[in-house]
C-alpha cells in the first residue's frame, strides 16, 4: 500500500501533466481564414496552416492534405456546381477545372473498382444520373501526419450516404458525367 504522502504527490504530477496536456492541446494561432483573425493586406504573407490535416472545430481547413502540395487555400465546390457548369458550357468547365487543385463536396454514392487498378468515388448530384467521379489516387492519406495507406483502406471508410469532400486536380467530361483525376479523400465535408 502507498502511504498518504505519496498518493498525493502521485496526484499532484497527473494533475500536472494534465494540466501541460489540456495547455498544449488548446493552444489558438490565428489561422489563415479564420474569422478571428485580423485582415491583412495583400503585401503581407498570409499565414499557413502548421497543422494541415488537423481538424479546426470539427472540419479541415481548406488547404491540402497532402504534405507535398502546397499549403495554399484551396478553392471548395459543391458537386452540383461542377456538374451545372458542365452542362451549361463543357469546354468553359474544362477550362475553369482542368489545371486546377480544388475540394469537391458532396454526398458519396459509393466506391468502385474499374480493372485492377483504378478505384473511384461517386459523388451524387442533383442529377441521379450524373454523378462526379472522383478518380482516387493509389495511395491515401489516412491519419494525422500525412501517414499513408492504400487506396482500398481508405476507401473502406467511405460508406453510402455519408458527407464527403474530395481534392483532386483537373476536370472533364466523360460519357456525359464530370470525371476528377488524382483525388485524395479527406476527412468528411467541410
Amino acid at each position: 500500500m502507498i502511504d498518504r504522502n505519496r498518493q498525493i504527490a502521485v496526484a499532484l504530477v497527473a494533475l500536472a501533466v494534465l494540466a501541460m496536456l489540456w495547455l498544449v492541446g488548446n493552444e489558438t494561432s490565428p489561422l489563415a481564414g479564420d474569422g478571428d483573425a485580423p485582415a491583412t493586406d495583400a503585401s503581407q504573407p498570409q499565414a499557413v496552416f502548421s497543422h494541415r490535416n488537423l481538424p479546426k472545430d470539427g472540419t479541415l481547413p481548406p488547404v491540402s492534405i497532402d504534405p507535398a502540395r502546397p499549403a495554399d487555400r484551396l478553392a471548395e465546390y459543391p458537386a452540383d456546381e461542377i456538374l451545372r457548369d458542365y452542362q451549361k458550357d463543357a469546354d468553359l468547365a474544362a477550362l475553369k477545372y482542368r489545371d486546377d487543385y480544388f475540394i469537391v463536396e458532396g454526398v458519396a454514392s459509393g466506391i468502385r473498382r474499374e480493372g485492377e487498378d483504378q478505384v473511384y468515388l461517386e459523388i451524387r448530384t442533383n442529377e441521379p444520373a450524373l454523378p462526379l467521379r472522383a478518380n482516387l489516387q493509389p495511395r491515401q492519406i489516412c491519419g494525422p501526419a500525412g501517414r499513408v495507406c492504400e487506396v482500398e483502406a481508405r476507401a473502406t471508410m467511405v460508406r453510402r450516404g455519408q458527407k464527403v469532400a474530395v481534392e483532386c486536380s483537373g476536370g472533364q467530361l466523360a460519357e456525359g458525367k464530370p470525371l476528377l483525376e488524382d483525388c485524395l479523400i479527406r476527412g468528411g465535408a467541410n
